[in-house]
């Protein structure tokens, strides 16, 4: 009986610890991870749409001293006019980008590289706003016009501001502006790099102005030359200097320019 009973014990035992162990493999076993029903169901996000660049025209084969017209057959006899500004982007640029976003007027600006590379917000508003960027060299150093551009130094001038421009935009800029308006030497440059070279029909002289606003009429009557033009190209600054007298009379150049029934273009426009 005795015996029996030690039988029975080790039985009891034997199955407890049998129990006990495959309790522990399971608390050790490696279970998938839970799956989110509603994840699961949802088909995977679509790839990242990248917007593509607009690709610059053909260069223009001449220099460039018009406002494009309008395209369309019904508008084409309205005039246009184009607002250019060069040497920028300057303390006064935020001011001329103001005024021009108050009227709804785009403009063209020509900017100098080492000014743009470290002024890239500046850049990304301009473009942001509407409104088209040309390359006008990296340091604006102006050769005579006797001499022209040395190749390689125009062509290391257009494409490190083209860059600058480029990084902070993504945009390659289609327009070049030779500074002083030099064009000997420069056209073939600028055809390489893929840019219509632009200069003006009307100057107002508006760098030479002293920094007042007193000298604002004066600007904007010399802007109002181009009223007797069809397609005039106002070239104006907002950089290289105190350019208050410019801020000071653009709303009154872009009244005159309204009464008159003209409409506001940018120079990347087709023609």
């Amino acid at each position: 009986m005795v015996f029996a009973l030690v039988i029975v014990l080790a039985t009891v035992v034997g199955h407890t610890v049998i129990v006990a162990v495959q309790h522990k493999l399971q608390a050790f076993e490696v279970k998938p991870p839970a799956t989110d029903a509603k994840a699961a169901a949802s088909p995977p996000a679509p790839a990242a749409t990248v917007n593509e660049q607009p690709k610059c025209p053909r260069p223009a084969p001449d220099v460039v001293r018009t406002a494009p017209p309008i395209s369309s057959e019904a508008d084409q006899a309205q005039p246009t006019v184009a607002l250019t500004f060069d040497d920028g982007p300057g303390p006064s640029t935020p001011q001329v980008l103001d005024v021009l976003q108050q009227s709804g007027v785009p403009a063209t600006f020509f900017v100098i590289g080492q000014k743009a590379a470290v002024e890239p917000e500046t850049l990304r508003r301009i473009v942001a706003s509407g409104h088209a960027i040309g390359d006008h060299t990296w340091s604006h150093r102006i050769p005579s016009a006797k001499a022209g551009w040395k190749s390689g130094t125009l062509t290391k001038e257009i494409d490190h501001t083209r860059r600058v421009i480029v990084d902070a935009t993504a945009r390659e800029p289609c327009l070049f502006r030779p500074p002083g308006g030099i064009t000997k030497g420069a056209e073939k440059i600028a055809h390489a790099a893929g840019l219509s070279m632009i200069l003006w029909s009307v100057d107002t002289r508006d760098w030479a102005a002293p920094a007042t606003t007193k000298f604002a009429s004066v600007i904007r009557k010399r802007a109002a030359a181009g009223l007797n033009q069809q397609h005039p190209v106002i070239l104006l600054h907002d950089g290289g200097g105190n350019r208050v007298a410019t801020v000071a009379a653009l709303a009154g150049i872009i009244d005159d320019y309204r009464a008159h029934g003209y409409r506001f273009v940018t120079l990347d426009e087709p023609r």
